[in-house]
């Protein structure tokens, strides 16, 4: 039998999308070839971990990004240097930075000029 034709396809599709698990896995992969650990079953592990902490709000989640490359990102959008970019080019940079839950109605939205430092206070919790 054909995967597209596999009666559990959507509902599997739906489960993986509801629960961020492509996500999860590509955040993961990303970690690991970034910091290449000695033991990366160990690393993966106290990520993991990490997340779990997030998630009660007991600890920062893990990230690959410092202040620096959210600056970097930032400055790339503002090729005139006016310390300012539009709306959908702060949700695109936030987004790059895997950052899903941020403030949809920033000070700045109603000139569409955000600015560096609102734009920083959501890439660096």
């Amino acid at each position: 039998m054909d995967y597209e034709d596999c009666p559990r396809k959507h509902e599997v599709e739906s489960y993986l999308r509801e629960h961020k698990i492509p996500e999860l896995f590509q955040n993961l992969t990303s970690l690991l070839i970034y910091h290449r650990p000695d033991n990366p079953k160990q690393f993966l592990w106290e990520q993991l971990k990490q997340l779990r902490d997030a998630q009660n709000c007991t600890q920062e989640p893990p990230s690959l990004f410092t202040r620096e490359n959210a600056e970097s990102i930032f400055n790339m959008l503002d090729p005139c240097e006016k310390n300012v970019i539009s709306f959908d080019r702060y949700c695109h940079a936030l987004e790059t930075l895997g950052i899903t839950k941020y403030n949809k109605n920033p000070a700045g939205l109603e000139g569409d000029s955000i600015s560096k430092e609102t734009y920083l206070e959501e890439a660096v919790c």
